[in-house]
């Protein structure tokens, strides 16, 4: 059995995913019902077409749904989203921007939300001022989903973010229109400012998101949140080394280290050009103290994967990196690697494993070899013993 082709795609990214959009699509209704009950609109008969109450069960709902969604992607280990990056912004190692954009948006939701809850306590200006907060919502959202995806190019994506933003956006065009106290030219500035917004994001999205070269730099927002020490010393493999987390003794490596090296195996959702990131990370037992994580890039390919690049780490528990290279030979189930340190000296290392029945742990060996000269080779193909596809 090849090793590539055991792991799988987290079920928490499709959790955190799948109410990423039911929350986004309860926000447009959110956002619809909310215009029509502040706008008084109704219908035959003069019932009033919807009720505060449903606006405001909808938005608990739409609460619950958040919480299931940035809950479900901060315990997914592989993207590394702490719980300070819910709230707070561009600290994120994952994608720092997007997600970023999305901490602002949970932070004035929450602001809406509890300013809400305590309307009778507050002035209703002070109330209003903050509920004003609740229009850049709706853009920073779609502008998070969008960045932050790797299935935005999807055509369910698309639809998704196409009919909420339109539906929002015909919802104030509507509501603007119809105020009759507002003077024609802060009228048409509101209009203006409602029209320019989604064109922009439209423009951003067909450019970057959409755009031939995203891909390449979500990838590289990828391998920088997954490669970092950081990520190796925050993640959820930890390295048994008993009462003390710190290591015991300062890692050498040489020819002749051996090693037993057990652990976990985490794989990313593909990206929208079909590349996944495969990372093994588990504890080295004749170095207490210390992690070995390798992360193979590249496309799943019969069985196996056609690797385009690799990254190769020994740090700490701690998070400090002692050595980094990149895997130079790929065959089943065994993986060669070149490792240098900060002060230039290197070492080739051979890795065999053997993978746990459900695919999601490994146990193996590494050991030095006589070679310690340092070269950066070019990973072949994974899991294959045939020929290594370009992509």
């Amino acid at each position: 059995m090849m090793f590539a082709a055991t792991a799988s795609i987290s079920p928490l990214w499709y959790v955190s995913r799948s109410a990423g959009y039911i929350g986004l699509i309860l926000l447009g209704l959110i956002g619809v019902l909310g215009i029509i009950t502040a706008g008084n609109l109704k219908i035959a008969h003069g019932t009033k077409f919807l009720t505060p109450d449903l606006h405001r069960s909808l938005s608990l709902l739409a609460m619950v749904v958040l919480a299931i969604h940035v809950g479900a992607a901060v315990a997914d280990k592989y993207s590394f989203i702490g719980i300070k990056d819910v709230f707070v912004p561009f600290f994120s190692a994952y994608r720092p921007i997007w997600v970023g954009i999305g901490a602002i948006a949970v932070d004035l939701g929450l602001a809406v939300m509890i300013t809400s809850l305590v309307r009778v306590r507050m002035g209703y200006r002070s109330w209003k001022l903050v509920h004003w907060a609740s229009y850049p919502i709706f853009a920073l959202s779609i502008v998070h989903g969008l960045g932050s995806g790797t299935d935005t190019s999807l055509w369910f994506s698309k639809f998704i973010y196409l009919a909420v933003g339109g539906v929002i956006l015909l919802a104030i065009i509507s509501r603007l229109v119809a105020r009759q106290d507002l003077v024609i030219g802060k009228k048409a500035a509101l209009l203006g400012t409602s029209l320019a917004v989604p064109l922009v994001i439209i423009a951003w999205t067909a450019s970057g998101p959409l755009g031939v070269n995203w891909p390449k730099r979500a990838q590289a927002g990828l391998k920088q949140s997954v490669l970092t020490s950081a990520s190796i010393a925050n993640s959820g493999t930890k390295a048994s080394t008993g009462p003390a987390s710190k290591p015991v003794h300062l890692l050498q490596l040489t020819p002749s280290y051996t090693s037993n090296w057990s652990g976990g195996i985490d794989q990313s959702a593909p990206n929208s050009q079909g590349e996944i990131a495969l990372r093994l990370m588990g504890r080295l037992a004749s170095s207490p103290g210390y992690l070995l994580s390798v992360v193979l890039i590249g496309v799943p390919l019969e069985g196996g994967v056609s690797m385009t690049s690799s990254l190769v780490e020994i740090a700490s528990t701690s998070g400090t990196v002692v050595y980094r290279g990149s895997v130079t030979s790929l065959n089943g189930t065994t993986l060669v690697s070149q490792v240098s340190n900060a002060s230039g000296q290197s070492l080739t290392f051979s890795a065999s494993l053997n993978l746990g029945n459900n695919g999601s742990s490994f146990t193996g060996t590494v050991a030095g070899s006589a070679s310690s000269s340092f070269t950066n080779g070019a990973p072949s193909n994974y899991g294959r013993r045939s020929e290594s596809r370009d992509h």
